[in-house]
């Protein structure tokens, strides 16, 4: 099963983040933005609908805007992609930690994302400034 390292998923995910407009058609990018997704979720812990709808309904409110992702339909991904069960009966929602499309790093899990992708976006902000500063020569 493939993995996406520390440094793939900063890497990947600031450029998903400030160039993105559609879902990915690369399969591990789309994967990638899944496992954003579920960072925050806890090991062994069963989730009721509400429960999770909050957590991904925060997920979606900062990074799924440029998706135009909402909370309902990111759940439905992340079961499809096995990345969360449901339990027969549809009342409780759990993360998968066996069989999963693509594994990573633990260090992701104490990632600061909305910071990682403020800091991106700065430091792009500060490369176009000095772009136009040094064109204006």
């Amino acid at each position: 099963m493939p993995h996406i390292t520390h440094d793939q998923f900063t890497s990947r995910f600031t450029s998903l983040m400030l160039g993105g407009r559609d879902l990915p058609k690369k399969e591990q990018d789309l994967h990638l933005l899944f496992i954003s997704a579920i960072l925050n979720l806890e090991h062994q812990h069963q989730y009721s609908e509400a429960d999770l709808n909050e957590v991904l309904r925060q997920w979606t409110d900062q990074f799924g805007v440029n998706f135009a992702l909402d909370h309902v339909t990111l759940r439905r991904y992340l079961i499809d992609a096995r990345y969360i069960r449901r339990n027969p009966a549809g009342s409780a929602y759990q993360l998968n930690t066996k069989d999963l499309p693509y594994t990573y790093d633990e260090t992701l899990k104490s990632m600061d994302l909305g910071k990682l992708l403020a800091d991106a976006r700065s430091e792009r902000e500060e490369r176009k400034q000095r772009y136009m500063k040094d064109s204006k020569r």
